[in-house]
């Protein structure tokens, strides 16, 4: 792999070793001077960067493992896990080993999650295996767990596929040690974080419905709020359709009224405590993550918010994503949304 680098894709079952493997291919390329970068795609048990997160670092000298590396850029998923976020997964991992060619790094190793069976485990592995046009996978498996899409690229002639087996000290870890290491992961990040307040004004936003259409005019918020039998904070028209930020939840008859009303199917509702200790990402003009955040509070009303975040400057700020995980600034997770709740 160092006499031919480019992009190496490492793909195994969870605690096969792909990270120590990285870490090695990493020192070797640094000792054979070919200008060397890791993309932590692997946001569950993040090393480059907070979980929730894919993290690339430049590799400049020897390392321990590949949390040694300060991360260079990171692309927010807003999850733990890619199940409900493929297309963020694989844009996310696409965008920084990109950035890292763009940065004269020759070998761009690529670590990924533990996802390797089933179905979603291998349209996820495929495509982003196919966008990364690697010049390498390697596959550490203990039997043949990774074969139904591994023969796929057999034929592919641009590509060389290793099978390693894993090595004989790599065990499995209990689910309680992986998520306790998140939650210390998150502690550590928001260990100095403070609350700031932004204005919606001044922000575009993803990952949400919230202010990406045109808000509704007083009389039909009141004529929502009557249908629903519950407080309406704030609504706005959507993509053919309406949504609706409520103080509880919504009296589902009255869905009836409001397609008659704005006659439309399409009527989305979400309660104002969904928002609630939500993981957010803050991004600059450039599409860039500045910081993760969590949300305090959200005055629908004045179109403010008020995050935690360790950014002491929330200036450069122009855009927020929203995520899918609930946390504390403790890190300690306090819950978990479907795509689509908010």
């Amino acid at each position: 792999m160092i006499a031919s680098p480019g992009v190496a894709v490492v793909v195994g079952a969870i605690d096969v070793g792909k990270t120590t493997f990285c870490a090695l291919l990493a020192n070797q390329g640094i000792e054979a001077g070919v200008p060397t970068a890791v993309v932590d795609a692997d946001m569950g048990q993040s090393e480059i960067g907070p979980p929730a997160t894919i993290g690339m670092g430049l590799v400049e000298s020897e390392i321990q493992t590949t949390g040694d590396l300060l991360p260079k850029s990171v692309y927010f998923v807003g999850s733990t896990t890619p199940v409900g976020n493929l297309l963020a997964s694989v844009v996310g991992t696409k965008k920084l080993a990109d950035k890292a060619q763009e940065l004269g790094k020759k070998l761009v190793i690529v670590d990924t999650t533990g996802l390797i069976r089933g179905a979603i485990a291998r349209k996820l592995k495929t495509h982003k295996i196919e966008i990364l046009r690697p010049r390498h996978i390697v596959a550490l498996q203990r039997t043949n767990e990774a074969e139904h899409f591994l023969r796929f690229f057999d034929t592919w002639e641009e590509c060389t596929i290793h099978r390693l087996s894993p090595a004989p000290a790599a065990r499995p870890k209990p689910t309680a040690i992986r998520e306790q290491r998140r939650t210390v992961r998150f502690h550590e990040y928001f260990l100095n974080a403070r609350e700031h307040q932004l204005s919606f004004k001044s922000l575009a936003t993803t990952g949400a419905w919230l202010y990406t259409g045109e808000p509704l005019e007083p009389k039909y918020l009141r004529f929502a709020e009557k249908a629903l039998g519950t407080t309406v904070y704030h609504g706005e028209t959507i993509d053919r359709g309406v949504y609706l930020v409520t103080q509880g939840e919504v009296d589902k008859q009255g869905i009836g009224q409001l397609q008659e009303e704005f006659r439309t199917r399409t009527i989305v509702t979400a309660p104002s405590s969904r928002y609630l200790n939500l993981l957010t990402g803050l991004l600059d003009s450039h599409l860039e993550v500045l910081s993760l955040a969590i949300i305090r509070t959200i005055d629908f009303r004045s179109g403010t918010i008020s995050l935690v975040t360790p950014l002491k400057s929330l200036s450069p700020a122009r855009s927020i994503a929203f995520g899918t995980l609930k946390l504390r600034p403790d890190g300690v997770q306090v819950g978990r949304l479907r795509p689509g709740d908010v």
